[in-house]
């Protein structure tokens, strides 16, 4: 992969996310490749070589690294306290070499712990479904392959995200109690038993080997996809009104003859958002060319 700098931003930010630090010790896929697209992930295998990431778009992946890199000074008390720390699991599925990292286990407690930073909307409402996957599969690999001092399997009974969030607001949280009131809160995820885990695992080693060997196609869910709308706006201002977004211009035309004057319909052409803007292999993919031409 080629790092370049097409916003010129200044040399050593530059030269700190150029410096490959992630090594995913020679494995077919990673767990977080493996629950991703696996038309995507067979691209950025095929295309390596070739794939340009601007330095610009890699602001969130080096708050991440900073983040690990503190919770590593952390990590080196909690090791006296039994906690295993910054291990990478391996574990063969169909001949395939999966693994996967995971950041914190206590394997007296059964508690795995993984870190991550992002957006304080991710600590509201459901837990978003990459991290129930990613983490139980993480769990999987350690409940498979590591084994206590009595040769046993170790047990996973809980599983937390331990998250900061980058955007927090002091003052949002004043206003909305239903706001997370901390920057940094533990979010509980549901525990998999290894039967569901089995399943999901094969299911997803199975679905990676298929787009190595054929053309598959993204769903719209991991395309990002918008569709595209007909919004009834009134003049002057900047949102639809309340109900007044249509999937059909045909339905939008007939709800605004009954508005009279002083409403308009705008016109919202869908999009893929990750292809278009979040996706460094779309130029090789088919598919979004063929999306590009409609």
């Amino acid at each position: 992969m080629k790092i370049t700098n097409k916003l010129g931003l200044p040399d050593p930010f530059v030269r700190a996310v150029s410096e490959k630090t992630y090594n995913s010790q020679g494995s077919w896929r990673t767990v977080t490749e493996l629950i991703g697209p696996a038309k995507i992930s067979a691209l950025r295998k095929k295309h390596e070589e070739d794939i340009e990431v601007d330095a610009s778009e890699l602001v969130y992946t080096i708050q991440g690294e900073t983040a690990h890199a503190l919770f590593e000074r952390a990590a080196k008390s909690m090791r006296e306290e039994g906690w295993i720390s910054e291990l990478r699991v391996h574990h063969e599925v169909m001949g395939k070499n999966i693994s996967g990292a995971f950041d914190l286990y206590n394997p007296k407690k059964g508690e795995l712990i993984d870190f991550k930073v992002s957006t304080a909307w991710k600590a509201k409402g459901d837990v978003p479904e990459e991290w129930v996957n990613q983490t139980n599969l993480l769990a999987h690999l350690i409940r498979t392959k590591m084994l206590n001092t009595s040769g046993k399997p170790h047990k996973v009974e809980s599983i937390k995200v331990l998250l900061i969030m980058r955007d927090h607001s002091k003052l949002e949280a004043k206003r909305d109690e239903n706001y997370p009131q901390t920057p940094v809160q533990y979010i509980d995820i549901p525990v998999w038993d290894d039967a569901k885990c089995k399943e999901y695992l094969q299911n997803r080693v199975v679905l990676h080997l298929k787009a190595e060997q054929e053309e598959l196609q993204c769903s719209p869910e991991e395309r990002w996809a918008k569709p595209t709308i007909w919004a009834i706006k009134k003049v002057g201002g900047a949102k639809a009104i309340p109900g007044g977004l249509y999937a059909e211009e045909a339905k939008a035309q007939e709800v605004l003859a009954t508005m009279g004057k002083g409403y308009f319909i705008e016109y919202r052409p869908g999009e893929n958002v990750r292809c278009e803007s979040y996706c460094n292999v779309s130029k090789w993919c088919e598919q979004y060319q063929k999306l590009k031409g409609k």
